[in-house]
């Protein structure tokens, strides 16, 4: 059973978000998922086919996540979960402190795959974005 040591929140800037476990085997690992650039300029290693993947993915409309992991010894864990901690108690600047904290682990990533999955809109959405355009205001979704 993996053990989760601290955890990374996603937030839109940072566009990814990642959990620290400690696994069965005593292995500490960092692992993030994330919107396909931020990870994929986080990664140790490029990846043409799995570009190539998630560009079919884009052009089928699917919304795509990039999955990726580090291992670090527990000296750098240390080190970095004291950051943490101070970031988390900080009465100033907690956000800031927090991504910076996230950013000093999240490189150099192993890419593990990527997924492609359909986001439909909710109920109602697709009709009111027609009344929308019909009333001529443009609009852009993302």
């Amino acid at each position: 059973q993996y053990t989760v040591l601290a955890v990374n929140a996603f937030n839109s800037a940072r566009k990814r978000m990642s959990a620290v476990v400690r696994t069965p085997a005593d292995e500490i690992l960092v692992l993030v998922k994330g919107a396909d650039n931020v990870m994929l300029e986080r990664a140790a290693s490029r990846h043409p086919l799995l570009e190539a993947h998630l560009s079919e993915f884009a052009q089928e409309g699917l919304r795509t996540l990039v999955l990726g992991r580090r291992r670090i010894d527990a000296a750098e864990f240390a080190d970095w979960h004291a950051e943490y901690e101070r970031a988390q108690s900080a009465m100033q600047d907690r956000e800031a402190l927090l991504a910076a904290a996230a950013e000093r682990l999240e490189t150099q990533l192993e890419i593990l795959g990527a997924t492609g999955i359909e986001d439909k809109l909710q109920v109602g959405v697709a009709e009111t974005i027609v009344r929308i355009r019909g009333a001529g205001v443009k609009l852009w979704v993302l």
